[in-house]
């Protein structure tokens, strides 16, 4: 008996300091997600709203973007966050340029990617991904994969034509070419050069300037939530 209580003695130090480290972790992270929040470029009220859609809404499509994930080898926290920035999780969403779903799948993308019915979460969701995925693997646009991840999202947006077109503008070779010469296109450009509508006092290029860092800022916050930082822009190229 003796025996034992020392070895009882012995391994107490050792659960008390593995207790700790997990009180520390979890403490920890939820001091990351308070100030990845406090830090965040968005408003007061996309934050709020994100927070409740993120509890409310999102927990039902979960196990769906992380198929998607798995079959695209994309990052599911970016696929959700662009979900989040084109329909707020809503499987019903839809614009008066005819864009419908999870993902905002045009017709031409669906039968693209082999969706055939866009208001269903699961085939707008995976066929939102597959469709990134080809808009990534075409992409030769880019000087630094920090470049490459904006300019991606930005296709998705505005459509891999417009990109190009912009970048032939800057540079005749696309290697060349860095998002903030991109953005700085995309200021100067109306709706009408990019056979897009303008919205009153809003052109559709500061549209796409403001999508692309709204995913961003909305990727970082799930990073957050799952407790881990942002992966390096490698992870995407």
């Amino acid at each position: 008996m003796g025996n034992i209580f020392k070895f009882f003695l012995y391994i107490l130090p050792l659960f008390i300091l593995i207790g700790c480290e997990k009180i520390n972790i979890k403490i920890n992270c939820e001091k990351f997600l308070e100030e990845t929040y406090i830090n965040s470029s968005l408003n007061n009220f996309e934050k709020n709203k994100f927070k409740d859609l993120y509890t409310n809404r999102y927990p039902q499509y979960d196990l769906i973007f992380h198929e998607a994930s798995l079959e695209t080898n994309l990052d599911k926290n970016l696929l959700v966050a662009i979900s989040f920035q084109e329909s707020q999780w809503d499987p019903r969403a839809q614009s008066n340029m005819g864009v419908r779903g999870m993902m905002m799948v045009t017709l031409e993308t669906a039968k693209l990617v082999g969706v055939e019915k866009r208001l269903n979460p699961e085939q707008n969701i995976k066929g939102g991904a597959r469709y990134l995925a080809i808009l990534k693997d075409k992409n030769k646009i880019g000087a630094t994969d920090g470049d490459k991840l904006s300019i991606l999202l930005a296709s998705y947006n505005l459509g891999p034509t417009n990109i190009i077109n912009i970048a032939n503008l800057i540079d005749a070779n696309p290697k060349n070419v860095t998002w903030e010469q991109i953005e700085e296109q995309l200021k100067i450009l109306n709706g009408e050069y990019l056979n897009l509508i303008d919205s009153e006092n809003y052109s559709r290029g500061q549209q796409a300037i403001d999508y692309v860092y709204r995913v961003k800022s909305y990727y970082e916050i799930l990073s957050a939530h799952a407790c881990v930082a942002p992966k390096d822009q490698l992870v995407f190229f």
